[in-house]
């Protein structure tokens, strides 16, 4: 007879985890599932891109009395020079030139080369505008005419402009000064005109050494 053979060992019971460490363990599963589909969603999803910024848009325009605002122009089809005039109606005011421009543009012209005109704009924060250094807010004057030096060449014109970036919003003043009249003679016809954004605003001012009428100012809001 054939001796038995040993006995069949028994199978180990696979360890059981304790009821906690169990439902941790099926949460931290779900978790990650859960973590995984959104990101799957995600690149699925179009994000809408940011609205628009609003045009530029001065508010509350305050002139001289009787001095008439021109918004609209007539295009020639050519730039002029050294006039204070967008003359091509694109917007940029003496564009090419040799001023600089920007988003916010001011600029002075007269015809009598012996008269000095000072151009003064104020930011928001009441920072004038000087030449070679720009404001806390990016303003910044390009000429100081007329100059003995002949940098404007009897062609009397001075400029502020933004430098870099958004123009800073609130309160703007701009003042057009007849600081001497030396030779000339009184009256002295200024063209002021101003670019806010794409596009320009003009007007045409009268000075005369006098406290009433050697400067005249504009204001407006951004």
């Amino acid at each position: 007879m054939r001796s038995p053979g040993p006995p069949p060992r028994a199978r180990r019971a696979a360890p059981r985890l304790p009821a906690s460490r169990g439902l941790r363990a099926r949460l931290a599963s779900a978790a990650r599932g859960a973590a995984a589909l959104a990101l799957l969603l995600a690149g699925c999803i179009e994000v809408p891109p940011p609205p628009p910024r609003p045009p530029l848009q001065p508010k509350d325009i305050q002139v001289p009395e009787g001095v008439g605002l021109e918004i609209a122009c007539t295009p020639t089809g050519v730039e002029l020079c050294f006039d204070a005039r967008d003359n091509n109606c694109n917007g940029v005011i003496d564009e090419g030139c040799g001023l600089h421009t920007g988003i916010l543009q001011f600029t002075i012209a007269w015809e009598e080369p012996e008269a000095d005109v000072d151009l003064n704009v104020y930011d928001p924060a009441g920072e004038l505008a000087r030449v070679g250094e720009p404001t806390a807010s990016g303003l910044m004057k390009d000429r100081d005419c007329p100059r003995v030096s002949g940098e404007c060449q009897e062609q009397n014109v001075e400029n502020v402009f933004l430098t870099e970036g958004e123009p800073a919003r609130g309160r703007y003043r701009v003042v057009v000064r007849l600081d001497k009249l030396n030779d000339a003679t009184a009256p002295i016809r200024v063209r002021l005109s101003a670019r806010v954004g794409q596009r320009s605003y003009s007007m045409a001012l009268d000075l005369s050494p006098s406290a009433a009428t050697e400067e005249k100012s504009v204001e407006f809001t951004l």
